[in-house]
């Protein structure tokens, strides 16, 4: 990675010990470097269920023209998320569906979707269509049900986090690769292209982009 997890951290005002250590396990599981090229170097970038703000703070660091937004729906992650110091955050309690139209270039979401119902999904993939300007890009890092081996201890994990160490709002509910592209397909965007990110990771990150039609085509 272009940043080692200190370096990251370091932004952060006083985060405390339990939170770090966080940071740090978040840093060290999450192959953050490979889906930094793509997100563009200016223009205004939303991520959605941006938690304690370490992709935020890593997009500060790398993309300073950036004008950086997040949102979340839990207070304590988004209380730690304005502790950093990097850049200027624009930080806001809420859901996509609470977001103007329009609003933002590109929309990023990690390791947000395997938390929500279909159902919820499909709103949220619209609500993210309906908040990016004509030809933005939205950009997805979830994780895959394959391969089994790197699956099962992941799926496991995230159990842990949601209903024992209560670290993570939802439940989680994985699917395959196809079936979160073709997700967001059904949503109204083109050109996506979906890949494997998990070379040398434990978990298996898979990494998908998909743009918005520009106004007055329906084929670019």
């Amino acid at each position: 990675m272009a940043f080692g997890a200190g370096r990251v951290i370091a932004p952060y005002r006083q985060p405390g010990l339990r939170a770090r250590a966080y940071m740090h396990v978040r840093w060290w599981i999450c192959p953050f470097d490979r889906v930094l090229p793509l997100v563009p170097d200016e223009g205004r970038v939303l991520d959605v269920g941006c938690g304690s703000g370490l992709w935020l703070t890593y997009l500060a660091l790398e993309r300073p023209k950036l004008s950086l937004h997040g949102i979340d729906p839990d207070e304590r992650k988004l209380a730690l998320a304005g502790t950093s110091t990097a850049g200027s955050l624009e930080l806001r309690q809420g859901s996509i569906a609470d977001v103007p139209a329009a609003s933002f270039d590109t929309i990023t979401i990690l390791d947000v979707l395997y938390l929500v119902p279909d159902e919820v999904k499909a709103d949220m993939l619209r609500a993210c269509y309906g908040a990016l300007t004509a030809g933005g890009t939205l950009v997805v890092k979830d994780a895959d049900t394959r391969p089994w081996w790197k699956y099962a201890p992941t799926a496991l994990e995230e159990l842990l986090a949601v209903h024992v160490m209560r670290i993570t709002l939802g439940r989680p509910r994985f699917q395959s690769l196809d079936a979160l592209r073709a997700a967001i397909a059904s949503a109204g965007f083109l050109e996506v292209e979906a890949t494997r990110i998990d070379r040398g990771y434990l978990h298996p990150h898979v990494l998908v982009r998909a743009r918005k039609p520009r106004r007055g085509s329906w084929l670019t």
